[in-house]
Protein backbone atom coordinates (compact mmCIF):
# COMPACT_ATOMS: atom_id res chain seq x y z
CA UNK A 1 0.00 0.00 0.00
CA UNK A 2 2.91 2.22 1.22
CA UNK A 3 4.35 1.21 -2.19
CA UNK A 4 1.55 2.43 -4.50
CA UNK A 5 1.33 5.72 -2.30
CA UNK A 6 5.16 6.54 -3.36
CA UNK A 7 4.26 5.77 -7.19
CA UNK A 8 1.06 7.61 -6.79
CA UNK A 9 2.84 11.38 -5.25
CA UNK A 10 5.79 10.80 -7.55
CA UNK A 11 2.91 10.40 -10.77
CA UNK A 12 1.42 13.36 -9.50
CA UNK A 13 4.38 15.60 -8.90
CA UNK A 14 5.91 14.60 -12.58
CA UNK A 15 2.63 15.63 -14.14
CA UNK A 16 2.42 18.97 -11.81
CA UNK A 17 6.25 19.49 -13.25
CA UNK A 18 5.01 19.24 -16.41
CA UNK A 19 2.37 21.46 -16.31
CA UNK A 20 4.58 24.00 -14.45
CA UNK A 21 6.81 23.53 -17.36
CA UNK A 22 3.94 24.24 -19.76
CA UNK A 23 2.65 27.24 -18.56
CA UNK A 24 5.61 28.79 -18.47
CA UNK A 25 6.23 29.22 -22.14
CA UNK A 26 5.92 32.15 -23.82
CA UNK A 27 5.36 32.60 -27.65
CA UNK A 28 5.68 36.08 -29.92
CA UNK A 29 4.23 37.08 -32.92
CA UNK A 30 6.04 36.79 -36.28
CA UNK A 31 5.32 37.82 -39.43
CA UNK A 32 5.64 35.35 -42.32
CA UNK A 33 7.19 37.14 -45.34
CA UNK A 34 6.77 36.23 -49.06
CA UNK A 35 9.93 33.97 -48.80
CA UNK A 36 9.21 32.46 -45.27
CA UNK A 37 9.42 29.36 -46.53
CA UNK A 38 12.81 29.10 -47.27
CA UNK A 39 13.32 28.66 -43.65
CA UNK A 40 10.47 26.44 -42.49
CA UNK A 41 9.39 24.89 -45.92
CA UNK A 42 10.47 21.55 -47.62
CA UNK A 43 12.30 22.97 -50.93
CA UNK A 44 11.17 19.67 -52.97
CA UNK A 45 7.47 20.74 -52.72
CA UNK A 46 8.22 24.78 -53.18
CA UNK A 47 6.06 26.21 -55.49
CA UNK A 48 7.14 29.80 -54.85
CA UNK A 49 10.82 29.25 -55.13
CA UNK A 50 9.86 27.63 -58.65
CA UNK A 51 8.68 30.75 -59.68
CA UNK A 52 11.31 33.09 -62.07
CA UNK A 53 10.54 36.17 -60.75
CA UNK A 54 11.31 34.75 -56.84
CA UNK A 55 14.64 33.12 -58.29
CA UNK A 56 15.43 36.11 -59.11
CA UNK A 57 14.90 38.22 -56.65
CA UNK A 58 16.63 35.42 -54.10
CA UNK A 59 19.91 35.41 -56.69
CA UNK A 60 19.91 39.58 -56.96
CA UNK A 61 19.79 39.42 -52.82
CA UNK A 62 21.88 36.75 -52.11
CA UNK A 63 24.61 38.97 -54.81
CA UNK A 64 24.20 41.60 -52.48
CA UNK A 65 24.64 39.44 -49.24
CA UNK A 66 27.70 37.80 -51.12
CA UNK A 67 27.21 34.32 -52.15
CA UNK A 68 30.62 33.18 -50.54
CA UNK A 69 28.92 33.71 -46.76
CA UNK A 70 26.47 31.56 -47.84
CA UNK A 71 28.27 28.77 -49.40
CA UNK A 72 28.99 26.65 -45.54
CA UNK A 73 25.18 25.95 -46.05
CA UNK A 74 26.05 23.39 -48.51
CA UNK A 75 27.90 19.94 -47.05
CA UNK A 76 29.69 18.98 -49.43
CA UNK A 77 32.18 15.38 -49.97
CA UNK A 78 33.57 14.42 -53.55
CA UNK A 79 30.46 12.22 -53.99
CA UNK A 80 27.91 13.99 -52.91
CA UNK A 81 26.27 17.17 -51.35
CA UNK A 82 23.44 18.03 -48.75
CA UNK A 83 21.45 21.22 -48.96
CA UNK A 84 18.52 22.01 -46.35
CA UNK A 85 17.65 18.53 -45.81
CA UNK A 86 18.25 17.42 -49.73
CA UNK A 87 21.11 14.53 -50.53
CA UNK A 88 21.92 14.98 -53.84
CA UNK A 89 24.37 12.01 -54.88
CA UNK A 90 27.01 13.91 -56.89
CA UNK A 91 29.89 16.48 -57.14
CA UNK A 92 28.35 19.75 -56.58
CA UNK A 93 31.76 21.78 -58.47
CA UNK A 94 31.16 19.20 -61.51
CA UNK A 95 27.13 19.07 -61.33
CA UNK A 96 27.04 23.28 -61.82
CA UNK A 97 29.89 23.01 -64.41
CA UNK A 98 27.98 20.11 -66.28
CA UNK A 99 24.01 22.06 -66.30
CA UNK A 100 25.61 24.84 -67.32
CA UNK A 101 27.52 23.05 -70.59
CA UNK A 102 24.42 21.06 -70.78
CA UNK A 103 21.32 23.77 -70.98
CA UNK A 104 20.25 23.59 -74.51
CA UNK A 105 22.87 21.32 -75.68
CA UNK A 106 20.50 17.74 -76.54
CA UNK A 107 23.51 16.24 -78.03
CA UNK A 108 25.55 16.43 -75.15
CA UNK A 109 23.11 15.65 -72.59
CA UNK A 110 22.77 12.10 -70.15
CA UNK A 111 19.31 11.31 -69.28
CA UNK A 112 20.12 13.01 -65.77
CA UNK A 113 20.56 16.77 -67.21
CA UNK A 114 17.94 16.03 -69.49
CA UNK A 115 15.46 15.27 -67.03
CA UNK A 116 16.76 18.50 -65.13
CA UNK A 117 16.64 20.98 -68.16
CA UNK A 118 13.01 19.47 -69.00
CA UNK A 119 11.73 19.87 -65.53
CA UNK A 120 12.49 23.74 -65.62
CA UNK A 121 11.67 24.28 -69.02
CA UNK A 122 7.94 22.98 -67.70
CA UNK A 123 8.14 25.34 -64.90
CA UNK A 124 9.37 28.25 -67.20
CA UNK A 125 12.01 28.87 -65.43
CA UNK A 126 14.69 27.21 -66.95
CA UNK A 127 16.31 30.49 -68.21
CA UNK A 128 16.85 32.26 -65.16
CA UNK A 129 18.15 28.86 -63.53
CA UNK A 130 20.81 28.96 -66.47
CA UNK A 131 21.87 32.57 -65.51
CA UNK A 132 21.86 31.79 -61.75
CA UNK A 133 24.40 28.76 -62.36
CA UNK A 134 26.40 31.01 -65.21
CA UNK A 135 26.60 33.56 -63.03
CA UNK A 136 27.34 31.59 -59.90
CA UNK A 137 30.44 29.58 -62.13
CA UNK A 138 31.74 32.87 -62.93
CA UNK A 139 31.92 34.28 -59.49
CA UNK A 140 34.01 30.40 -58.73
CA UNK A 141 36.16 30.76 -61.22
CA UNK A 142 37.12 34.76 -61.49
CA UNK A 143 37.49 34.97 -57.44
CA UNK A 144 34.89 37.75 -57.33
CA UNK A 145 32.05 39.23 -56.10
CA UNK A 146 29.07 39.37 -58.37
CA UNK A 147 27.43 42.99 -59.46
CA UNK A 148 23.78 43.10 -58.84
CA UNK A 149 20.97 44.52 -59.78
CA UNK A 150 19.44 46.70 -56.98
CA UNK A 151 15.88 47.03 -58.05
CA UNK A 152 15.72 43.07 -57.67
CA UNK A 153 17.00 43.20 -54.23
CA UNK A 154 14.90 42.30 -51.28
CA UNK A 155 16.28 44.69 -48.77
CA UNK A 156 14.64 42.60 -45.66
CA UNK A 157 15.85 39.23 -46.55
CA UNK A 158 19.40 40.96 -47.02
CA UNK A 159 19.17 42.11 -43.37
CA UNK A 160 18.29 39.11 -42.17
CA UNK A 161 21.15 37.06 -44.00
CA UNK A 162 23.27 39.92 -42.31
CA UNK A 163 22.29 39.14 -38.83
CA UNK A 164 22.62 35.05 -39.04
CA UNK A 165 25.57 35.22 -41.15
CA UNK A 166 27.54 38.69 -40.58
CA UNK A 167 28.74 37.47 -37.24
CA UNK A 168 32.95 37.31 -37.30
CA UNK A 169 32.34 40.76 -35.60
CA UNK A 170 29.77 40.08 -33.04
CA UNK A 171 29.12 42.13 -29.93
CA UNK A 172 26.67 43.84 -27.56
CA UNK A 173 25.97 46.99 -29.58
CA UNK A 174 25.43 44.41 -32.90
CA UNK A 175 23.60 41.96 -31.35
CA UNK A 176 21.27 44.74 -29.48
CA UNK A 177 20.79 45.95 -33.22
CA UNK A 178 19.93 42.62 -34.87
CA UNK A 179 17.19 42.60 -32.21
CA UNK A 180 15.76 45.80 -33.18
CA UNK A 181 16.40 44.73 -36.90
CA UNK A 182 13.82 41.45 -36.49
CA UNK A 183 11.46 43.49 -34.28
CA UNK A 184 10.85 46.21 -36.67
CA UNK A 185 10.26 43.46 -39.22
CA UNK A 186 7.53 41.86 -37.26
CA UNK A 187 9.64 38.93 -35.77
CA UNK A 188 9.28 39.50 -32.01
CA UNK A 189 9.83 35.04 -31.87
CA UNK A 190 13.00 35.53 -34.34
CA UNK A 191 14.20 38.51 -31.59
CA UNK A 192 13.02 36.36 -28.65
CA UNK A 193 15.24 33.49 -29.72
CA UNK A 194 18.30 35.84 -30.00
CA UNK A 195 17.53 36.46 -26.89
CA UNK A 196 17.47 33.51 -25.20
CA UNK A 197 18.03 30.70 -27.77
CA UNK A 198 20.91 31.39 -29.96
CA UNK A 199 24.48 30.30 -28.54
CA UNK A 200 26.35 32.86 -30.75
CA UNK A 201 24.60 35.85 -28.21
CA UNK A 202 24.26 33.78 -25.30
CA UNK A 203 27.66 35.07 -23.55
CA UNK A 204 27.00 38.57 -24.98
CA UNK A 205 25.58 41.24 -22.16
CA UNK A 206 22.81 42.31 -22.91
CA UNK A 207 19.08 43.51 -20.82
CA UNK A 208 17.02 40.48 -22.02
CA UNK A 209 14.65 40.54 -19.44
CA UNK A 210 13.93 44.39 -20.52
CA UNK A 211 14.55 44.00 -24.45
CA UNK A 212 11.80 41.02 -23.74
CA UNK A 213 9.10 43.21 -22.20
CA UNK A 214 9.17 45.06 -25.91
CA UNK A 215 7.99 42.01 -27.50
CA UNK A 216 4.44 41.32 -28.34
CA UNK A 217 3.36 37.87 -26.78
CA UNK A 218 0.60 35.75 -28.81
CA UNK A 219 -0.95 32.33 -27.48
CA UNK A 220 0.07 30.27 -30.44
CA UNK A 221 3.08 29.54 -31.58
CA UNK A 222 4.77 30.23 -34.94
CA UNK A 223 8.11 29.00 -36.54
CA UNK A 224 10.33 31.77 -36.14
CA UNK A 225 12.62 32.60 -39.15
CA UNK A 226 15.72 33.23 -36.68
CA UNK A 227 15.61 29.61 -35.50
CA UNK A 228 15.77 27.83 -31.89
CA UNK A 229 19.47 26.53 -31.91
CA UNK A 230 19.85 25.81 -28.37
CA UNK A 231 17.32 22.21 -28.42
Amino acid sequence: MNKLLTISLLIFLFLSCKNDKKSELEFYAENQTSFFDLRNGDWTRNSWIRKPENLKMLHESFKKFGYGKLENLISKSESHFLIEGIYIKRNFENLIASLQLTYNNPEIQTKYYTEFWNRRKAENNDSIVYQIIREFNSMKSDKKRLNYQNKFVNDTLVDLLKIEFDNDNLNSEKAKADFYKLKKYGLHQSAYNLLYERAEYSELDLNREKLKQELTKTTEYKNAWLIDTEK
